[in-house]
């Protein structure tokens, strides 16, 4: 269950903090998740044409791809853990990741079948922040890596080539 991290103080309001010092991080995660979203959205348009299926949660989403073979278990498992990792910024007040929280990330969808071309989920934190420069550096590589895997699908089931 999603609980907040902490309450909320006035001076979260009065002094505009809401995001706190990691607003470069949510924007980068919700900016991921958005892309990520639209592609399943495009994907899903390949069965279903109505707009009922902008309706549909994240994981509805993923299920009906599943459902009709477009994606695979472990395709809908990677998306989902990534729903569930930008779901934790969304819904829980005070939520703070940390550069190992990112790795964990990057295993689990290395796990579920996501390429990534130097498997950065392996790194210890400082091999991470060494090579990638920071947090910021690791979910870029993250989202890279889940987008180009989403597109890659997507154009594999007829669609269009997101890459091009």
């Amino acid at each position: 269950m999603r609980r907040p991290s902490r309450r909320v103080e006035l001076d979260d309001i009065i002094s505009n903090q809401i995001l706190g010092d990691d607003s470069e991080v949510i924007a980068l995660v919700m900016k991921i998740h958005l892309a990520l979203e639209a592609i399943l959205l495009e994907f899903i348009s390949t069965v279903r044409a109505d707009d009922k299926i902008y309706r549909l949660s994240f994981p509805a989403k993923t299920e009906l791809l599943e459902k009709h073979g477009l994606i695979d278990a472990s395709d809908r498992e990677a998306f989902d853990r990534f729903n569930d990792f930008r779901n934790d910024f969304a819904h829980i007040f005070g939520h703070r990741v940390s550069l190992e929280d990112a790795l964990d990330l990057a295993r689990d969808l290395e796990a579920c079948g996501v390429e990534f071309s130097d498997s950065i989920g392996h790194y210890s934190p400082e091999e991470a922040a060494r090579n990638y420069g920071d947090m910021i550096g690791v979910l870029e590589e993250v989202g890279w890596c889940i987008l180009f895997h989403a597109g890659y699908l997507l154009f594999e089931a007829g669609g269009r080539s997101v890459i091009s």
